[in-house]
C-alpha cells in the first residue's frame, strides 16, 4: 500500500514536470517567434531605407561627383590663417565707418557727389589691408585719377557701348601698370566713367568725386591709422 502511494506521487511529479516543460517550451517558442518578428521588421525597415537611398542616388547621380570634387578640394594646399586680434577688427570697422561717413557728410553738405561706389572697395584696402602695396597713397590717388581720365576720354570719343566700357577698363589697367599705381577699385572708376559719362559731369568727374573723394579717404586713413598705431602708409610714392 505504501509502495503504491510512493509510485503515485512519482508519477504525479513526472506528469507535472512534463507539463512545466511544455509550458517552458511554448514560452520559448513564443519568445523566439517575437525575436524573429523583430529581426524581420528591422530587416524590412533597413531594406526600405536602403531602397529609398538607392532611389535617391538614382535621382541625383551628381552627388557622387560632388563628393569627388569635395575630396579633391580638401587636398588642395591651404593658406595660413593666423588669428586676427580683436583690436585690429575694431580699428578696421571704425576706420571704414569714418572714411565713408565723412565723404557722405561732405556730399550732403556740399551737394556734390563726393561718394563713389569704388570708394567702398578702396576703404577695405585703406582701413583693412592697410599694409598691402595696393592700399598705399600713390596707388589710391594715382590709380583713381588715371582711371577716371581714361574713362571720360573713352566715353567722349566712343560713347557708352559694350566694347567701349571694356576698352576703358583695359586701358585703365594698362596705364595703372606702367605708372606703378595699380589699385583694383579704380577699375570700377573707369567703368562708371565710360558707362555714365562721368556721372553726367564729363571731365569734371575727374576732379569731383574721384580726386577729392580719394584724397579724403587717404587723408582720414593716414590720420586714423597713425592714431591707432598702425603702420600706414608703408610708403608715400
Amino acid at each position: 500500500m505504501r509502495f503504491a502511494h510512493v509510485k503515485y506521487r512519482m508519477d504525479l511529479k513526472k506528469k507535472y514536470t512534463r507539463e512545466v516543460k511544455k509550458v517552458v517550451d511554448a514560452q520559448f517558442e513564443v519568445n523566439g517567434n517575437i525575436e524573429e518578428d523583430k529581426r524581420g521588421f528591422l530587416a524590412y525597415v533597413a531594406d526600405s531605407f536602403r531602397q529609398s537611398s538607392n532611389r535617391e542616388r538614382e535621382k541625383m547621380p551628381f552627388i557622387g561627383e560632388i563628393n569627388k570634387i569635395g575630396a579633391v578640394i580638401k587636398k588642395l594646399p591651404k593658406s595660413p590663417h593666423p588669428a586676427i586680434p580683436s583690436r585690429e577688427v575694431l580699428l578696421s570697422l571704425l576706420g571704414a565707418f569714418l572714411g565713408i561717413g565723412f565723404t557722405a557728410l561732405l556730399a550732403y553738405l556740399w551737394k556734390f557727389p563726393v561718394l563713389l561706389g569704388p570708394f567702398g572697395a578702396s576703404s577695405v584696402l585703406i582701413y583693412g589691408a592697410y599694409k598691402s602695396p595696393l592700399a598705399q597713397p600713390r596707388n589710391v590717388l594715382l590709380g583713381h585719377f588715371v582711371s577716371a581720365c581714361i574713362g571720360v576720354v573713352v566715353h567722349d570719343f566712343f560713347g557708352a557701348t559694350v566694347w567701349s566700357i571694356a576698352l576703358g577698363v583695359a586701358l585703365a589697367l594698362v596705364l595703372m601698370t606702367v605708372t606703378y599705381s595699380i589699385h583694383p577699385p579704380a577699375g570700377a572708376t573707369a567703368y562708371i566713367a565710360v558707362q555714365t559719362g562721368g556721372l553726367g559731369a564729363a571731365y569734371m568727374y575727374i576732379f569731383n568725386p574721384v580726386t577729392v573723394g580719394a584724397f579724403i579717404l587717404v587723408l582720414i586713413g593716414v590720420v586714423f591709422n597713425k592714431l591707432g598705431k598702425r603702420e600706414y602708409p608703408t610708403h608715400w610714392w
